[in-house]
């Protein structure tokens, strides 16, 4: 019986088929998308104010309690009501890094 020789002549130290691989497959530039994925992934500071009476703490509170949401929620949706731009919640959740 014959021997089969195979000699597919990979070059190992040559890299664009995977370079041309990872080009395509990377996703397409989107303002919007980059500004939240850099809100997700930004580093985590606290962030709180002090000797607030406690009627506004309160208010503040039974407030988001109202609305369905979280403190931190309600904190920004008062900051986009006074033009700050900040994507949505689900968007910079940093939980869904």
């Amino acid at each position: 019986m014959a021997k089969v020789s195979v000699n597919l002549d990979d070059d190992l130290d040559d890299d664009t088929g995977s370079r041309k691989l990872k080009d395509l497959a990377a996703p397409l530039p989107s303002v919007s998308k980059a500004k939240s994925s850099a809100l997700k992934g930004a580093r985590r500071v606290q962030f709180s104010f002090t000797n607030v009476p406690e009627p506004i703490k309160e208010a503040f509170a039974q407030e988001a309690r109202k609305r369905g949401l979280t403190k931190k929620e309600l904190l920004y949706e008062c900051l986009r009501a006074g033009g700050i731009d900040i994507p949505a919640t689900a968007e910079i959740d940093g939980r869904r890094r």
